[in-house]
């Protein structure tokens, strides 16, 4: 790996922890919200349920494109 690629996947785990922080950040305000207001709690189900999917489709496409080589 020459030190261009090094600090290429630095930053870009350096970027992925950021956004985790901001989507934990994101989930915890929109869950606190829905505790106070159980009406909102299916929708708030629903996006949680959302994210997982998507992350998980995210992690098959990855997992497909690895094996595609």
């Amino acid at each position: 790996m020459s030190l261009t690629t090094d600090r290429i996947a630095a930053e870009l785990l350096e970027e992925a922890l950021l956004t985790l922080e901001q989507v934990t950040t994101g989930v915890m305000a929109v869950a606190i919200q829905a505790s106070r207001k159980p009406e909102q709690g299916p929708r708030v189900r629903q996006l949680l349920g959302d994210l997982l999917a998507l992350l998980q489709q995210a992690e098959e496409e990855e997992l497909e494109s690895y094996s595609g080589e």
